[in-house]
């Protein structure tokens, strides 16, 4: 008769098994809901004022409020490569309700290499060029109208920089 403190191997490998399997299943819907936004981003275009057809946009939609805000609480500040295909990544953040915020993901004038980090326990980024901290509202960086439309989704306006 087995010992009733001696765990079942066998229910242990099962319960691994599942653990592994519920993280791969939800690494695949993670990266397909990335891959959708950055395909509806890059897939964005408009005529900016002045501007000429098939330029990139200037304003562009995110996707649900809803959706982003929770994937954003979960896994911190969405970094985005450059939605008009230059070289001005950016961070979009939520601080909760309709505080939706854009900025780009590097100090002003640095290279692209010095991309801020995330730092999800004292929630803040880092420039890991000179060790500058900025805080999670981008508060010192360029940033862009972000908002919400009556559809629920978030809009940015590349097209209106704010310095720092």
């Amino acid at each position: 008769m087995a010992d009733p403190d001696t765990p079942d191997p066998d229910a242990a490998l099962a319960a691994h098994k599942r653990t592994v399997l519920a993280t791969a299943v939800g690494a695949v819907i993670a990266a397909a809901l990335l891959f959708a936004v950055m395909t509806r981003v890059a897939s964005t275009t408009s005529t900016p004022a002045g501007g000429a057809r098939g330029e990139r946009a200037a304003r562009f939609e995110l996707g649900k409020a809803t959706d982003f805000s929770r994937i954003i609480a979960r896994d911190g500040p969405l970094l985005l490569p450059d939605p008009q295909g230059r070289s001005r990544d950016i961070f979009i953040q939520h601080l909760g309700d309709a505080n939706w915020l854009a900025f780009e993901a590097r100090a002003t004038g640095a290279p692209r290499q010095c991309t801020l980090r995330w730092e999800g326990g004292p929630r803040r980024f880092v420039d890991p060029c000179d060790g500058r901290s900025y805080p999670s509202d981008g508060a010192g960086l360029v940033s862009f109208p972000a908002t919400v439309n009556d559809d629920g989704v978030v809009e940015v306006d590349l097209s209106s920089p704010r310095a720092p």
